[in-house]
């Protein structure tokens, strides 16, 4: 069986399986009819989100709206990333990814906008 990790505020904690929680964010995410301690990925999922996201990041020739998208038929969950922009920022080159997942256990969808900027190392990191 999977063990299930909880999707806070952000994708940082998809991405890092760092749990993130805030008793505001769970108010204010109950008035859309979702709550994050009931949405979850399972292992599965998350490895399928990063390898998306990474393949993503790894585009030699990245094009704005580009899409790929992921489903763990399994739990139920999916979602894709999208290319939603192209630029530089402090000579590096950078894109902005938006992800939506659809939680099996959620009505709807859950948006997540983070900017990735190529490092000198090449590495893509979030950019702050």
């Amino acid at each position: 069986m999977s063990r299930c990790v909880r999707i806070g505020i952000g994708m940082t904690a998809v991405l890092t399986g760092v749990l993130l929680t805030s008793g505001q964010v769970r108010a204010q995410a109950g008035a859309f009819g979702w709550s994050p301690d009931d949405a979850r990925l399972t292992n599965a999922d998350s490895t399928m989100l990063w390898q998306t996201m990474d393949a993503m990041n790894k585009m030699p020739s990245p094009v704005q709206g580009e899409t790929r998208k992921w489903n763990n038929p399994a739990s139920g969950n999916s979602g894709t990333v999208t290319i939603a922009r192209l630029y530089e920022s402090n000579g590096m080159p950078c894109h902005a990814l938006h992800y939506t997942i659809s939680f099996a256990s959620q009505p709807v969808p859950q948006n997540y906008d983070f900017n990735w900027c190529r490092q000198s190392n090449g590495e893509w990191r979030i950019a702050g």
